[in-house]
């Protein structure tokens, strides 16, 4: 974790630390309270907090900071609150229970949707440099440049793949080479 995924960790845990856990009687009086003047939802929203940094807490990942979590929580239990109908009130427990099923499905969701984007990059990154081994074997064999069907049928890929990655590979390349020119700007002018 780095330095500013703890302040935002810490952060978070001031803020739920402001608000006081609803204790059984509070939360089933809210519960069967009214909404209209959004006074009820909000003070349920702030007194289950706590229960969505636990929630948050409990995935412990790598890829997506705790604070990213507990936004995305706290925006499912904000949903939750006003979806819910006072003239049918949860008891307490269901309406915990409630709230760490839909968190939890929140959490997980994009958990494995961080996980599959991550996967898909290097993904990406492996099939660029088989891109670029083959197009310098071509190149060697030919001297010339391979097409893009040439590398397709080489590689045993879509043609459109090839295309795809040879415009990131490009695009990566020019956007090093303006970093970099930058850098040496930036040496230069000292």
């Amino acid at each position: 974790m780095g330095v500013g995924e703890v302040a935002r960790s810490e952060e978070v845990h001031e803020l739920v630390a402001g608000f006081d856990r609803l204790s059984r009687e509070e939360t089933a009086r809210l519960l069967s309270e009214p909404r209209e003047d959004g006074r009820a939802a909000e003070q349920l929203v702030e007194g289950t907090l706590w229960l969505v940094l636990e929630t948050a807490r409990s995935r412990d990942t790598e890829t997506i900071p705790l604070d990213d979590l507990f936004q995305e929580g706290s925006t499912a239990l904000v949903t939750l609150v006003h979806g819910l109908d006072p003239q049918h009130p949860l008891s307490p427990n269901q309406f915990q229970d409630r709230v760490r099923q839909v968190v939890g499905q929140v959490m997980d969701s994009l958990v494995a949707d961080e996980e599959a984007a991550r996967r898909e990059d290097l993904r990406w990154a492996a099939d660029s440099e088989r891109l670029l081994a083959a197009e310098a074997e071509l190149r060697l064999n030919s001297e010339i440049a391979p097409t893009d069907g040439q590398l397709a049928a080489h590689l045993g890929w879509p043609e459109e793949r090839v295309v795809q990655l040879r415009r990131a590979v490009g695009e990566a390349r020019s956007q090093h080479d303006v970093e970099l020119m930058d850098i040496l700007g930036e040496i230069a002018g000292s």
